[in-house]
């Protein structure tokens, strides 16, 4: 996306403005993404645990092993976010 802006404006404001754009626009796409991967994974074994009976509704809320959609979210966001700013930056990876 830097590219294509720097083709067309010269200006370093439009392509830090560019590179902040496609990086919130990366890291949310990633954290969607993965919120709902792992949600699908904690609702199929919240639906075996419930169909094997092992599980109330106090247990769910306290079990740790479960996954968390939010963290695993939270997570990717900044995993990108962290790559992105260090390409920003002029960084070779």
């Amino acid at each position: 996306m830097m590219m294509g802006v720097g083709a067309v404006r010269t200006d370093v404001k439009s392509m830090i403005l560019s590179g902040i754009a496609g990086l919130v626009g990366g890291a949310c796409s990633m954290a969607i993404g993965e919120f709902v991967s792992v949600y699908s994974k904690y609702d199929i074994e919240v639906a075996q645990m419930k169909r094997e009976n092992r599980v109330t509704q106090i247990e769910l809320e306290d079990n740790k092993d479960l996954p968390n959609p939010l963290q695993a979210a939270a997570a990717s966001a900044s995993a990108f976010a962290a790559g992105a700013e260090l390409r920003l930056r002029g960084w070779r990876l």
